[in-house]
């Protein structure tokens, strides 16, 4: 008699599947958070070598022109040196420090650019700001200052890839890294008077700068450039690589001096202030004060101008930032921060205030120098 065999068909059961899927879910869950890690040390790593090449073409600028880039230039003609620069806004403003270290970034062709538009007629008035091209065959400067640079910008900001949009309509690229003015205002410090005091200078002004061999406090203890944020929206100017002004390109005011964006990623919550960007408002960016704080990008209005931003990252716990030696490292928003005074004039700023370790790295002439290296 013949037996037919029947063969079984082995599997899993359905509770061996779910055991499994949650195995596996478990060690996705577990190795996310160290890719995560990973990412955005590489990312980090990046914006730091990014600063380090602006750096050091920033120096190699220094050595040709036996002196650093002025963070920004207003247009027109330039006022004697004892007054203020007239409010940076997009439409009065010439070459900043970034188009003028942009040769030195192999950005020749783009530098030409600029330069023959801005030279066209020897016209003192012309402006970055200007949206059209006099020359044949020349692109017009809104063209030219809507390109992205790709050492410009720091992966991490997510909100680098959205243009800042002129009241024209105009694109604008965004950039990440800020030349540092110093503890005072941007426009009041266009006024030599506040640019000379040691307890406001830092080391790239508006239409004026200093040499390398004028930082008093060391090129290593004295910060030359920062980190800073693209703005919320299309509407918000900060991160904006070619306009000039605090905010846009450079800091100023982020030390001791009136405290509203008071040390790196700086907010205040009792008051939803923070940098001080022209035209400011929460329905110009989007949102109210008290979601732009928790995004870490507060700010108030500048009435005139972009006067007043700090150091901003998206990196957890602290920005990068590249010394006058040209080297970079991280400083930890948990640095150490003066006592804060309000100033308006030139007397206040002579004080005998307590400046804080994040003071003496924006200072470049404070006579209190500090070893960059010893900060956790």
């Amino acid at each position: 008699m013949k037996f037919r065999a029947f063969n079984r068909h082995v599997g899993f059961t359905l509770v061996e599947l779910l055991v499994v899927i949650t195995i596996i879910g478990m060690i996705i869950g577990m190795l996310l958070p160290a890719v995560n890690s990973a990412r955005e040390a590489s990312r980090g790593m990046q914006c730091r070598n990014n600063l380090k090449q602006l750096a050091l073409a920033t120096l190699g600028y220094e050595q040709i022109h036996e002196i650093l880039p002025p963070a920004c230039t207003p247009s027109g003609t330039v006022p004697n040196k004892n007054t203020n620069v007239a409010p940076m806004t997009p439409t009065n403003q010439r070459e900043n420090w970034i188009i003028h270290i942009l040769p030195n970034l192999d950005q020749a062709p783009l530098f030409e650019e600029i330069s023959k538009y801005m030279k066209d007629s020897n016209n003192t008035s012309k402006s970055i700001g200007d949206s059209f091209s006099t020359i044949s065959g020349q692109p017009s400067m809104a063209e030219i200052r809507s390109r992205e640079i790709s050492s410009l910008l720091c992966p991490t900001d997510r909100l680098n890839r959205t243009p800042f949009l002129d009241s024209s309509g105009n694109a604008w690229g965004r950039g990440n890294y800020g030349a540092n003015i110093g503890t005072g205002q941007a426009d009041n410090m266009g006024n030599i008077t506040w640019w000379s005091k040691p307890n406001a200078k830092g080391v790239m002004g508006p239409r004026m700068s200093v040499r390398i061999t004028d930082i008093k406090d060391g090129a290593s203890n004295t910060i030359l450039i920062g980190e800073i944020r693209a703005g919320i929206t299309s509407s918000d100017p900060r991160g904006t690589w070619a306009m000039g002004g605090a905010g846009p390109s450079a800091t100023a005011k982020n030390g001791f001096i009136g405290g509203e964006a008071y040390g790196p990623n700086a907010t205040d919550p009792t008051t939803n202030k923070g940098d001080s960007i022209f035209n400011c408002s929460q329905g110009l960016l989007g949102m109210d004060a008290k979601e732009r704080t928790r995004i870490g990008l507060p700010c108030s209005d500048g009435t005139n101008s972009n006067i007043q931003a700090t150091n901003r990252s998206s990196h957890p716990g602290g920005v990068n930032v590249a010394f006058a030696d040209g080297g970079a490292r991280f400083i930890p928003d948990t640095v150490s921060l003066g006592t804060v005074i309000s100033a308006t004039a030139p007397s206040a700023i002579e004080s005998n205030v307590q400046l804080g370790v994040w003071d003496k790295l924006i200072l470049c002439s404070d006579g209190q120098p500090i070893d960059a290296d010893s900060l956790q």
